[in-house]
């Protein structure tokens, strides 16, 4: 179903109030949901301490996660990483080498930050303790006045629950938003784009053995998102921070997983918290109905759109694409478009059916073995195919085999076994042709969908009947066939008599008299009196040549004609 409305906002407006919501809180929830080194100097009972930053203030937006104070020589073996230690420093060593030993301990430790009280031990931090400090990255912070190290602590703790309790209200919040989405019908591309912007980073949905299925850029462009995917997963980037969940499908198997790429902005805690909770929406609509098909065929359908109309810059980048799809020719392609037939009606009144066709012909095509690489549009209304030509077969052939496969999934789903109409290329041996031949078969596939059953179009082939169903609602066209043929469709309408019949069959025959009288079923002296009569009402002579090529394009025209007109929908 179509989302309708959602909460009382229509389904764009609500993916943009979760975007807009996002970016205005971009940065709050940076600050608000977790504490960092820096907001912790912040804390009043801290604050009284007259903090000085003295060393390693490269980590000064390093997350507490705890704090604590001790005064033991072994403290760094007491502790789990992420804390800041507060201590007056009367267990260190009144030594360089002690001094830098007791600041690399906790830094290896993983310690957020150490706060020293000035007093009695140091009057000012040693240099070696700084040295070491600024060596590691480890925020060092001198405490000039004497406080409570409690009020310090339980000051912090109150602040970490807090920020903690921010960031799963604000998580459930977008998670709500998710939910509704989904449950009003949008499907996991939309998903996936409102958390991208959420999260202000593209996110990417890979399917175990077979690549991306899907990905959401947010602001940034397909290529960039792709070409830096390709460096994070195999591994050749270990700069970029990324926030992962398995998208399970029951039991211990995972369906794949879902990836946040830190490119736009760092990944925190709220986006971390965002991807767990859209996965497991993702892991629901995946047992809806197929949806994984879905996903699949929108995400190669992005791709094969974007090639169509030149937004993939060359054949490199057209080739990195398809790779990470898990489609990588080694010999000759050829492109395909397929679409529901027109003539007679309009899409199918039941578009499930229709995309439930399509999704029958994808898994068709993969069980023949096909190699392939295909989409959907993003109504699933058409579908895009690359097909790589196996060796010792011929693209004749290969068309032959697709068409069954074609015929099959439309006599299934469709209860016609014409409903879908293709359209093929010529071969292509690089990523250039294919773009020529996807765009060469995706023009003539309007036309191909009035023309009358075949099991495949030529796309690259001249054809009459494609170019007069393309030319059907021209007005010259129309004034043209209805004024070389309206004396005779009078007549019949007067006398029902069977001229307009007579002159198809004649025209058809290529002027053949005997080869006509058969296809009529009458007697020669019968054809001869019909065409005189044709002669005299349209006052021409049939043996011109000129004559008939015209009456032979109107013929032909009519009958194009008479199927029912396109509504602007269709």
């Amino acid at each position: 179903m179509r989302i309708d409305r959602v909460l009382g906002l229509p389904f764009d407006s609500l993916s943009k109030e979760i975007a807009h919501n996002a970016r205005m809180n971009e940065q709050a929830v940076k600050s608000d949901t977790v504490m960092t080194v820096a907001s912790l100097l912040e804390v009043a009972p801290l604050r009284r301490g007259v903090p000085e930053l003295v060393a390693g203030e490269g980590g000064i937006d390093r997350v507490v996660r705890w704090v604590h104070a001790g005064e033991v020589p072994n403290i760094a073996s007491l502790l789990r990483g992420g804390e800041v230690l507060l201590s007056t420093g009367i267990a260190v060593e009144r030594s360089a080498a002690a001094e830098r030993r007791f600041v690399r301990e906790l830094a290896e430790r993983g310690l957020a930050a150490l706060a020293i009280e000035l007093g009695p031990r140091f009057a000012t931090l040693p240099a070696a303790m700084r040295d070491e400090a600024d060596r590691h990255g480890l925020p060092l912070i001198a405490l000039h006045n004497e406080v409570p190290f409690v009020d310090i602590t339980e000051a912090a703790h109150r602040e970490i629950v807090n920020r903690q309790f921010e960031l799963m209200r604000r998580g459930d919040a977008l998670h709500r938003s998710f939910t509704s989405l989904m449950i009003e019908g949008a499907d996991i591309p939309a998903v996936l784009d409102a958390l991208a912007k959420a999260i202000g980073n593209p996110v990417v949905l890979e399917r175990t053995g077979q690549g991306v299925l899907y990905h959401a850029p947010g602001a940034r462009d397909d290529a960039s998102t792709l070409e830096a995917w390709d460096r994070v997963a195999r591994g050749l980037d270990g700069a970029v921070a990324i926030a992962e969940q398995p998208v399970p499908v029951g039991g211990e198997r995972h369906w794949g997983r879902l990836v946040a790429l830190g490119l736009d902005s760092p990944l925190d805690d709220h986006d971390r918290f965002a991807v767990e909770r859209a996965v497991g929406l993702i892991a629901l609509a995946l047992l809806r109905d197929r949806e994984d098909e879905r996903v699949v065929g929108r995400e190669r359908g992005n791709f094969l759109v974007a090639l169509l109309d030149g937004s993939v810059e060359d054949d490199t980048a057209a080739r990195t694409r398809a790779a990470a799809m898990g489609f990588s020719a080694r010999g000759p392609m050829l492109a395909l478009v397929a679409g529901p037939r027109r003539a007679g009606r309009q899409l199918p009144a039941d578009e499930g059916a229709w995309r439930r066709a399509l999704a029958e012909l994808r898994r068709g095509l993969a069980e023949r073995h096909l190699r392939t690489l295909v989409g959907t549009q993003a109504q699933d209304h058409e579908l895009l195919a690359i097909v790589e030509l196996p060796r010792r077969r011929s693209r004749a052939q290969v068309m032959e085999q697709i068409a069954a496969v074609a015929r099959e999934a439309a006599a299934r789903q469709l209860h016609d076994a014409d409903g879908i109409v293709l359209c093929a290329s010529g071969v292509a041996d690089g990523w250039g042709a294919v773009r020529d031949g996807l765009a060469a078969a995706a023009r003539e596939l309007p036309a191909a969908a009035w023309a009358p059953p075949r099991a495949w179009h030529d796309a690259e082939a001249p054809d009459l009947e494609r170019l007069l169903c393309a030319l059907r609602d021209s007005p010259e066209l129309r004034r043209f066939t209805e004024a070389s043929l309206r004396p005779l469709a009078d007549h019949d309408a007067r006398r029902s008599t069977k001229l307009l019949v007579t002159l198809a069959a004649y025209c058809e025959s290529g002027g053949r008299k005997s080869e006509a009288a058969r296809a009529l079923g009458i007697e020669r002296q019968s054809l001869y009196h019909r065409l005189a009569r044709i002669e005299q009402l349209l006052g021409v002579d049939l043996s011109s040549g000129d004559t008939m090529l015209g009456l032979h394009l109107a013929v032909r025209v009519r009958a194009v004609l008479a199927q029912p007109a396109r509504s602007s929908s269709s």
